[in-house]
C-alpha cells in the first residue's frame, strides 16, 4: 500500500478514542465504579462504535484515517490487538490507518480488566506491539526515528510527519502514564533532517502528534503543551509548517499562532465523547481545508444492537454523560463555596456551556450569545463564582479562531 500516487487525498482524523475491548469487562458492580470516572468518556460500547467507523469508511473510502494517539484506554494489550482486527477490513479496501501513540498506549501500569466481579491487571502494549498493530503507517514510511515510535509518510506534495511526543518507560510499567510530552534531542534532530528533506523535495509538512504544541486553554497547559514546544515551534516557522493536528485535551479547537501567524494547529476533541468528531482533512496543491463531522454511528448498527437504549440514542448519550460531568463539578464547587441556594440551576448552566465548549460550538449568533450573558444564571455566577461564569464566557466565544469547525489554509505559491 502506498500513498504518493493519491491526488487529492482526504483523509479522516481521529484522536483520544480509548477504545476498551469488551472482551475485558463484564456488567460487574467493579466495572460501573469505574466507567464512572472516566469524565465523560464512553469505554462501554468502543467496540460498537469502532465497528460502525469502519462500515462508514468502507462505503464512503476515505484515502486513509489518521489517529492522533491515545487509541486504547489505558494500553492494555488486548484492545489493540481487537482494535487491529476491526481495522482489518479496511487494509483489504487499500485504506490506510496511520497512528502514533497517546501517553495512555505504551507500557500503562493502569492496563485493567474486569473478570468474575474483579478488576485485575492487564497485558500492557509494547512499542513492538504497537508498530505491529499499526503496521500500515510503518511499512509505508520513508523514514522512521530510531529513538521513539515516530514516522514519516510522504503523499504527492506533502510530507505527513507522525511524531511520537510521549513519555514512557522501557519495560512493564506499575504507575500511573504520563500526562506531559516532549521529543528528546535525537528526535528534535531527526525531525529537523525530515523538515529539509521535505524543503528540498518541495513537499509541505504538516505534523500529526498527541501533544498540543500551543496552549489552546490557558487554565490547561501542563501536561497537555508539549515541554519543548518552543523548540518545535521554532522548526515549525523555519521550515514553513502550515499545520498541525495534536489530541490530549479532549477539546475541539482551531489555532492560530500569534507569533507565526501562517501556522494552524487543530486540537481534535475526543472520538468516544459527546460529538464523536471525525476531522475531514483534505490536501490540494493550494490549500489544505478542514472540516468537523459529528459521528452517528446509528445507522451502522444492527437491530439487535438499537435495541439498547444507549445505542438507539447514543449521540444523546455521550452528550448527557458530558454535560452531566460539567455539571457535577459546578454543584461541588457552588456546595463547597457556600451557594446552595439555586446551586442546581446555575450547575446546569455549567454543565452546557462545557459540553458547548469542549464539542467546539461555541460560535453563537449574537442573539444566543446576549440571551446567555442576559441569563440572571450567568450574572449570578459572574458576581459569586468568577471561575464558573469564565467557563461560561469562553464557550460562547473564542477570541483566536471562532470557528472550530472548519478552516481552509491557502498555500503560498
Amino acid at each position: 500500500m502506498a500513498l504518493n500516487h493519491v491526488q487529492e487525498p482526504h483523509f479522516w482524523v481521529i484522536s483520544d478514542n480509548h477504545f476498551y475491548s469488551d472482551d475485558l469487562f463484564e456488567d460487574s458492580e467493579r466495572f460501573r465504579k469505574f466507567e464512572s470516572t472516566t469524565i465523560g468518556t464512553d469505554i462501554r460500547y468502543t467496540t460498537q462504535v469502532l465497528d460502525a467507523f469502519v462500515k462508514k469508511a468502507l462505503d464512503e473510502k476515505p484515502t486513509g484515517i489518521i489517529i492522533t494517539g491515545d487509541t486504547t484506554l489505558n494500553g492494555e494489550q488486548r484492545s489493540l490487538e481487537h482494535m487491529a482486527e476491526i481495522f482489518e477490513p479496511l487494509k483489504k479496501a487499500g485504506i490506510a490507518v496511520l497512528a502514533i501513540p497517546g501517553n495512555h498506549d505504551i507500557y500503562n501500569g493502569w492496563a485493567r480488566k474486569f473478570v468474575n466481579g474483579q478488576q485485575i491487571t492487564a497485558h500492557q502494549i509494547s512499542p513492538a506491539d504497537f508498530k505491529e498493530a499499526f503496521a500500515d503507517g510503518y511499512q509505508m514510511s520513508s523514514s522512521s526515528d530510531k529513538n521513539s515510535l515516530s514516522y514519516v509518510v510522504d503523499l504527492q506534495g506533502y510530507r505527513l510527519l507522525m511524531l511520537d511526543s510521549n513519555i514512557y518507560s522501557d519495560r512493564f510499567s506499575k504507575t500511573e502514564p504520563i500526562t506531559k510530552g516532549q521529543l528528546s534531542e535525537k528526535t528534535l534532530d531527526w525531525l529537523e533532517n525530515m523538515l529539509i528533506e521535505a524543503q528540498s523535495m518541495k513537499k509541505v509538512p504538516l505534523i500529526f502528534m498527541h501533544h498540543n504544541l500551543l496552549a489552546h486553554n490557558e487554565n490547561v497547559t501542563e501536561g497537555f503543551v508539549l515541554n519543548n514546544a518552543q523548540q518545535v515551534l521554532e522548526l515549525v516557522e523555519q521550515y514553513h509548517v502550515p499545520l498541525a493536528m495534536t489530541g490530549h485535551i479532549h477539546l475541539q479547537n482551531i489555532m492560530q499562532d500569534s507569533k507565526n501567524p501562517t501556522f494552524y494547529e487543530i486540537s481534535t476533541s475526543s472520538f468516544s465523547t459527546a460529538g464523536s468528531h471525525i476531522g475531514h482533512l483534505k490536501l490540494q496543491d493550494n490549500k489544505i481545508s478542514y472540516e468537523v463531522e459529528a459521528f452517528d454511528p446509528r445507522p451502522y448498527f444492527t437491530e439487535n444492537q438499537l435495541e439498547n437504549s444507549d445505542l438507539s440514542q447514543y449521540p444523546e448519550f455521550l452528550a448527557n454523560k458530558y454535560r452531566q460531568v460539567g455539571e457535577q463539578m459546578a454543584l461541588n464547587f457552588l456546595i463547597q463555596s457556600g451557594m446552595k441556594e439555586d446551586a442546581a440551576s446555575l450547575a446546569k448552566m455549567v454543565g452546557e456551556a462545557n459540553l458547548r465548549y469542549f464539542t467546539g460550538n461555541n460560535l453563537l449568533s449574537e442573539t444566543d450569545k446576549e440571551a446567555i450573558y442576559q441569563d440572571p444564571r450567568y450574572q449570578t455566577l459572574k458576581e459569586f463564582a468568577p471561575r464558573l461564569s469564565s467557563s461560561v464566557e469562553q464557550s460562547v466565544e473564542d477570541q483566536n479562531i471562532p470557528n472550530n469547525h472548519s478552516i481552509v489554509i491557502d498555500l503560498p505559491e
